[in-house]
């Protein structure tokens, strides 16, 4: 009789090992839906905050309105509704120098 009460109690505490395992890892996906987000959402808000995003976009609008400045009626379309979509959510209060400004504030509002 002792015999099958270990045999019983074992599977028994697989079993528990197994659910416990299930109940876990859909905790985990819970978690990662829910907390796991939200952290990425506040990094990804403080390193568009940091200096060195600001300056990359800074840079990449030079770059842009160089190639406006060189370019023709058509390209000026061109480059104008890629401005409009890399600098969709760029504050851009955040630009500077004036002529820059009135650069991004003519391709986003026109």
């Amino acid at each position: 009789m002792k015999t099958i009460h270990i045999i019983l109690l074992s599977i028994l505490t697989l079993a528990l090992i197994v659910v416990l395992s299930f109940a876990m890892g859909w905790t985990d996906v819970f978690y990662t839906k829910t907390v796991g987000k939200a952290k990425q959402n506040a990094n990804r808000e403080v390193f568009e905050q940091t200096q060195s995003f600001i300056e990359g976009k800074r840079q990449e609008l030079v770059k842009l309105h160089h190639e406006w400045m060189m370019a023709n009626d058509q390209d000026k379309k061109t480059i104008e509704a890629v401005v409009r979509q890399s600098f969709a959510n760029f504050d851009e209060k955040k630009i500077e120098q004036p002529e820059l400004y009135a650069f991004l504030k003519q391709c986003k509002y026109q």
